[in-house]
């Protein structure tokens, strides 16, 4: 992590998510779930609604489009506000908004990664799509679409493969849609029976995602997050296979923390921010920070109590308690990988793997760099995604973004909040720092 005594920014920047798609009342599905996906990856995400919905945690009564002017209009004022990182559809509704849509992309003059989630109908079987819309999504969005995302009921309508209810067929039909235009194609396969699995298809060949069955029951809105999930990884930087990958894994901890409503289950996006955990250490850095994260000036208390907040008398930022993922990284040497002693509370002179809090205006990949430098000494030349944890620490609920170093240079030396660097193979690591650390050693012991 790095004090902000010395460290001067001009201005905040962010990550940007463009999602278009329907209300859901609920909460769990539709732009409600695309907001709070993109927020627990740290990127911000600007709400575009295409139509109106009336539905509950497990069935949708009705929905209307809205006409493509108003869809134009919300569109035009986002992408005049400044440019986006990422572009991520899903209900759209009627032929009109497809056609509105494609315009608006065309007419960009640039082209951020668009995440096309072909939404035909709820998990409940209602149609969400008016007339000959699904030709005029086909035709017109999907050539500008970096990848689609449609399960196995939309594959099959899409395709015209019937039915597609295995690897297989999944191929088969993945195959199809990318010769419609598609940059990619994600056949999801969560409606299969037995165990899961994803079928991703690319021009450059095939990945199958394989998971296990981690509930029988429905659960609200979980292709909408995979979906925005896939987008703000993009946004992020990452490669589309990474991307996949970490979106996976994120709707997968989505669902194990999903909660019961009266006619259903919502996906438990998380993690959550508050109250702070009852083991809470106010001497460890971000609770709270003595420095703006925008300028560097001092920070200045608002007041007293569990209502104060930190601002910034210098530009006016105000500090919410770090909403940022934090970064972890894995470094590998022969068979051990690198941990760092803790030189700050909390747990100052524990073990763990170096890492720290993305700053804002960061991509976790920029983030994993610093603070490998900064800690280590080491520098990541080629690094990539290896998991995504969910955790309760001391800091707070956080989302934990692990990124692998593939190829690093120079000599391990502590920096920073690090006061010991030092390789340890997996199966003699004895306890570590926090908890989500210790699950990826014992991942890591697994694969060794």
């Amino acid at each position: 992590m790095l004090s902000y005594r010395n460290h001067e920014r001009t201005r905040i920047t962010k990550k940007t998510l463009l999602a278009v798609g329907g209300t859901d009342p609920s909460g769990g599905a539709g732009l409600p779930a695309d907001i709070k996906t993109a927020f627990i990856l740290g990127v911000h995400a600007c709400p575009v609604v295409c139509a109106v919905t009336i539905q509950d945690s497990g069935r949708v009564s009705s929905w209307t489009a809205l006409n493509g002017r108003l869809l134009e209009d919300q569109v035009a004022a986002v992408l005049d506000d400044g440019p986006v990182s990422a572009v991520k559809s899903g209900m759209l509704g009627s032929s009109e908004n497809c056609s509105v849509l494609a315009h608006l992309l065309e007419s960009t003059d640039y082209s951020p990664p668009y995440v096309l989630d072909p939404v035909a109908a709820s998990g409940s079987g209602t149609p969400l799509l008016e007339g000959n819309a699904l030709d005029t999504m086909i035709r017109r969005l999907f050539p500008l679409a970096a990848l689609v995302t449609p399960n196995i009921h939309e594959a099959e309508s899409i395709s015209g493969v019937r039915p597609v209810n295995d690897p297989d067929s999944m191929e088969k039909a993945g195959r199809i849609i990318l010769g419609m235009g598609a940059g990619a194609v994600l056949v999801k396969g969560g409606h299969l029976s037995g165990d899961p699995c994803d079928i991703l298809v690319t021009p450059d060949g095939v990945e199958i995602f394989r998971g296990g069955r981690i509930t029988g029951d429905a659960v609200h809105g979980t292709g909408c997050t995979l979906a925005s999930a896939c987008a703000s990884m993009l946004a992020l930087g990452f490669s589309l296979e990474d991307a996949v990958k970490g979106a996976k894994i994120l709707t997968e901890r989505v669902i194990s923390r999903r909660f019961k409503r009266k006619n259903g289950f919502l996906p438990g996006h998380g993690p959550d921010i508050g109250p702070l955990p009852s083991n809470s250490n106010p001497a460890a850095f971000y609770l709270p920070p003595a420095y703006c994260s925008s300028c560097g000036n001092p920070m200045t208390a608002t007041g007293t109590g569990p209502g104060a907040r930190l601002f910034c008398t210098n530009c006016g930022f105000v500090h919410y308690r770090n909403p940022l993922p934090a970064v972890t990284l894995i470094v590998r040497r022969n068979d051990e990988v690198l941990l760092v002693r803790r030189a700050d509370p909390p747990a100052k002179g524990e073990l763990c793997f170096p890492g720290g809090f993305m700053e804002t205006g960061e991509t976790p990949l920029e983030c994993g760099k610093r603070e490998l430098e900064e800690e280590t000494g080491l520098t990541a030349e080629r690094y990539g995604l290896f998991d995504i944890e969910i955790d309760s620490t001391p800091y707070g609920g956080i989302l934990l973004i692990v990124l692998e170093v593939y190829e690093w240079k120079g000599t391990p030396a502590p920096g920073d909040d690090a006061s010991e660097v030092l390789f340890v193979a997996p199966d003699e690591i004895d306890g570590l720092a926090f908890k989500a650390h210790e699950r990826l050693a014992e991942k890591l012991g697994r694969l060794s």
